[in-house]
């Protein structure tokens, strides 16, 4: 049976198991110090591992919190074709992903329900280094996924917290699948506690659940559709197979040179393959602009639900810019009918008519007790407020008149 490579690419770790049979034959990890080359650290672990030169192990890549970001997205075009789905999530990755200055490189995505799906955004840098450090090790990425999405696969059931250098993700596993993930920092999320593994992982002792994400990324299935494939793996012909065409070739060459009454007949061969090839370019043709006519209307239907939907950040914004002089936002919470806030201020009366004037903000109204606390030498009081939103007053101008 094929052996399959797990790595996992964190901040500032590198970690690689080996899989043959669902049994663990291999484990290793390296660390990666800021300025040192990804790719460098990972040809250096994958020539000290021992790997068959045949058949090469099948390699996939999971990348840290750090290094990708996973979402559930709802309120797309309810359609049934992952593809479709995922194209509008890659033509709007700066609407659903953070970009940060960086290139992102979005994955497949797997449909929850209609118009409902989990969908991923890799660091595009670190997916080029990571393929540069294989190909230097004599290895080809068959795919790359984010790290929470297959932890389910080493990890039992329950909650888990995932630190990855500055990033922790909070990842809940039902059946062996992400059901639900999010983003902590570092500084606000609690010492994780080791969770359980799976058997064939628990043979690599107490800290075996390190090595959980390089462990499920080598059990991934085919089918998982949350995955970017390698770009080797779409594009570069292995070498064993560009020999056989060569031979190929040069025997058709021999046989024509020496037998010229075959020539008439590779002529019409040749004529029909033309013809044939002819109809299938036409057939794809059809296709592709039946497909470019769904995807068109996909685009429209998105188009037309960024129109009519506030953004959540902007609202944000707007509420912090809100507050009067000396207070403070501790936490804020909104969807697409009503939200709730609680901050610090002098006063919690001054709090309500600054809120009333926030665009998308109606109706906001203290809730719950009023406590004062002593913050740096202050007195200032705590108070919850909820309000109302509406999306409409959210979209279109409003947004357009923000500096």
């Amino acid at each position: 049976m094929r052996l399959t490579l797990g790595i996992a690419v964190g901040a500032d770790r590198i970690r690689a198991v080996a899989l043959n049979a669902g049994r663990v034959v291999a484990a290793n990890e390296t660390s990666v110090e800021a300025g040192d080359s990804l790719a460098d650290a990972l040809a250096e672990l994958l020539s000290g591992a021992p790997l068959p030169r045949f058949p090469r192990p099948r390699v996939v890549v999971a990348l840290g919190p750090s290094l990708s970001q996973t979402r559930r997205i709802a309120g797309l075009p309810p359609l049934d074709d992952p593809r479709v789905l995922a194209q509008i999530v890659r033509e709007g990755a700066s609407k659903f992903f953070l970009r940060n200055g960086a290139p992102l490189a979005t994955t497949g995505v797997r449909i929850v329900e209609p118009g409902v799906v989990w969908a991923a955004a890799l660091d595009e840098r670190t997916v080029r280094a990571v393929e540069a450090g294989c190909r230097a090790g004599g290895h080809r990425v068959d795919r790359f996924v984010p790290s929470v999405a297959v932890l389910g696969r080493a990890l039992a059931d329950g909650e888990v917290l995932w630190p990855d250098g500055g990033a922790v993700a909070q990842v809940t596993l039902a059946g062996g699948e992400m059901v639900s993930v999010r983003r902590l920092g570092a500084a606000h999320a609690p010492a994780p506690p080791a969770p359980s593994v799976t058997p064939a992982l628990a043979r690599l002792g107490d800290e075996a659940w390190r090595y959980a994400d390089a462990y499920g990324a080598a059990a991934l299935p085919a089918w998982e559709p949350l995955a970017l494939r390698g770009s080797a793996a779409d594009g570069d012909a292995p070498r064993w197979r560009v020999n056989v065409a060569a031979s190929a070739l040069a025997a058709s060459l021999l046989f024509a040179a020496l037998a010229p009454a075959a020539r008439a007949m590779q002529a019409q061969d040749a004529a029909a393959a033309r013809i044939a090839s002819v109809q299938a370019r036409h057939r794809a043709a059809v296709q592709t602009d039946r497909e470019l006519a769904r995807v068109t209307a996909a685009l429209r239907e998105a188009a037309e639900f960024g129109r009519h939907h506030y953004s959540p950040t902007l609202l944000l914004a707007d509420v912090a810019a809100a507050l009067p002089p000396g207070g403070a936002l501790v936490s804020f919470r909104a969807d697409s009918a009503s939200g709730s806030l609680v901050a610090l201020a002098p006063r919690a009366g001054s709090l309500v008519q600054p809120l009333e004037k926030v665009p998308g903000v109606a109706a906001p109204e203290i809730v719950g007790p009023v406590t004062r606390e002593a913050l740096m030498g202050r007195e200032l009081e705590r108070v919850t407020i909820r309000f109302t939103v509406y999306p409409a007053r959210r979209a279109g101008p409003s947004r357009e008149a923000r500096p």
